[in-house]
């Protein structure tokens, strides 16, 4: 609980968060012909990462990669090694994903997942309070 505390605090303050929240996913587990045979994709899902940042921009390949390697640096805390297998990646920022998938503000959930906004709650077209 206090990692996400920190992390979400981070990305308030407009810092990537120097213990991310990661979701990690090996899709080629399931599918092989994503990945050569004895390799794999993985996926990472950080929560809490700042869609603007409050020294620098998400477009320095060096704050990026810092970024990259601090959560990389991270799984080898719990899977040694990992840092050292990887071969190539990808990274997308929030800009990135505002950009190429118009989320708004980076943000995958569209919005805040609070309880007033959920289920038959959630705000349409035509409903005004």
């Amino acid at each position: 609980m206090e990692d996400i505390d920190l992390a979400c605090k981070d990305a308030l303050n407009g810092i990537p968060s120097r213990r991310p929240i990661i979701e990690m996913t090996i899709p080629s587990v399931l599918d092989q012909t994503i990945s050569p045979p004895g390799q794999h994709v993985i996926n990472l899902f950080i929560q809490y990462t700042p869609y603007k940042l409050s020294e620098g921009s998400w477009q320095d390949l060096g704050i990026r990669g810092s970024f990259a390697q601090s959560c990389f640096s991270l799984i080898d805390e719990y899977a040694p090694g990992f840092s050292s297998s990887i071969i190539g990646y990808d990274m997308l920022t929030p800009p990135d994903l505002e950009r190429e998938f118009g989320l708004t503000g980076g943000n995958i959930f569209h919005g805040a997942m609070s309880l007033d906004s959920m289920f038959l709650m959630r705000p349409i077209k035509g409903w005004y309070a």
